[in-house]
């Protein structure tokens, strides 16, 4: 039996649990410098360690998010974490930089299936606006990761070297390891059947076949996609181009989360007057408005730091509204397979997010007009997405009352 906790505590437990993902990314970003030099190779073939992770985060929750939908949460969710311990541990020892490359794939992997069992838990016990809020406290407590990931990185290489990162994760895995079996609620089905590819199938297409839930996905994907491309340009767009001192980027860098948290923060309040999809709406718009300024200020001062980060900041920063109340919209109508629905979407966040921020690269030029002009088209989409796509009478209606609970832990 596994105590009956608090919404509070469930979405903290969750978002630790989510928190290990962006941990995985940022805490080693200090530390690639000295990898480079200790496997004798090119900080570029360090950054490929990036891209990998990326492909392998987006193939675990494919596949893990309908075995947790099967399966259940835990025994889905307690594999990713062996998984990915296991690939840690396989890093910390690697004997050169190909066999990182191919560790933090199968690390990835293993997160996948960490990340995508978080939703699926709220979205077996809450419901609606109840859900909405039960994201945005997700949401919250996970953005402390980018926050202060860097700053742990480098306070462990200060003091030790890159493998101790590494097996910061690890011990990090296998705190996540008890949370998933002596915490977390199960979902109140047995397990009477034989998984096979064929409903793994249907599942996928009853969710593809949502259009109401596609254009949510559209939505999430490109206003997500505003953040990863700011990401693939922030240290050159900061630093080399604004020329912020590589001791005030950090600052710069986390003012993006502290504006996403304020947002976040508002969201419980908001949604006392406005349906979650409302909120999408009005998250979207102030996007759209923040990128539109700040591609159109390249045109007048674009060396202007005043015309980039406060426009930067709150188109990232809003993402505390758009994300939790998408989420909410989204998972709505998938009661049964709402796994394999986060797993799709999350798939779809982290391919699209590594394609657009490719295009950033390869249209790479001395302004940051390639990067600006993505972040606008991107916001762009998604707002058409909100408007075409999406049935807004059906979505306000389904959201007007308070949510409650449909499901029961063990």
């Amino acid at each position: 039996m596994r105590p009956d906790l608090s919404p509070r505590i469930l979405a903290i437990l969750l978002a630790a649990l989510v928190a290990l993902t962006p941990f995985s990314i940022d805490t080693y970003l200090p530390a690639m410098p000295e990898m480079a030099h200790y496997f004798g190779t090119s900080i570029g073939m360090v950054e490929m360690t990036i891209g990998v992770f990326f492909l392998g985060y987006a193939m675990g929750q494919l596949v893990g998010g309908p075995l947790s939908d099967h399966y259940g949460r835990r025994r889905i969710g307690g594999p990713g974490v062996i998984i990915f311990f296991l690939a840690t541990i396989g890093i910390i020892f690697a004997p050169n930089i190909e066999t990182v490359i191919a560790g933090r794939f199968v690390q990835a992997f293993g997160g996948g299936f960490i990340t995508v069992i978080a939703p699926s838990v709220v979205r077996d016990r809450f419901r609606g606006k109840e859900a909405a809020r039960m994201f945005a406290l997700i949401g919250v407590v996970m953005m402390l990761a980018p926050l202060v990931a860097p700053a742990v990185g480098a306070l462990l290489i200060k003091f030790s070297n890159w493998q101790m990162i590494f097996a910061f994760l690890a011990g990090y895995a296998l705190i996540s390891l008890g949370i998933i079996f002596l915490c977390l609620p199960e979902r109140q089905k047995p397990l009477t059947e034989k998984l096979n590819l064929a409903k793994v199938g249907k599942s996928y297409r009853q969710v593809l076949s949502n259009h109401k839930a596609m254009g949510y996905m559209v939505i999430q994907t490109f206003s997500s996609a505003v953040m990863f491309i700011f990401l693939t340009g922030s240290a050159f767009a900061y630093i080399t181009y604004l020329g912020v001192s590589t001791d005030m980027f950090p600052f710069l860098f986390g003012a993006n989360i502290i504006t996403m948290m304020t947002f976040n923060r508002l969201n419980p309040i908001l949604l006392n007057l406005f349906s979650p999809h409302q909120l999408i709406g009005i998250g979207i718009t102030i996007q759209l408005t923040a990128t539109i300024a700040l591609w159109g200020g390249q045109f007048i001062d674009p060396h202007n730091i005043y015309m980039v980060v406060p426009m930067i900041m709150v188109a990232i920063g809003v993402s505390g509204i758009i994300m939790p109340n998408t989420m909410a919209c989204y998972l709505d109508d998938f009661s049964e397979n709402s796994g394999s629905a986060t797993a799709i979407l999350g798939t779809c966040q982290f391919v699209m997010g590594a394609l657009l921020s490719s295009v950033v690269g390869l249209f790479h030029s001395d302004s940051i007009r390639p990067m600006t002009t993505m972040m606008l088209l991107s916001s762009i989409v998604a707002v058409l997405s909100y408007r075409f796509l999406t049935h807004r009478t059906k979505a306000i209606h389904a959201f007007s009352a308070d949510g409650g609970t449909d499901g029961t832990s063990d």
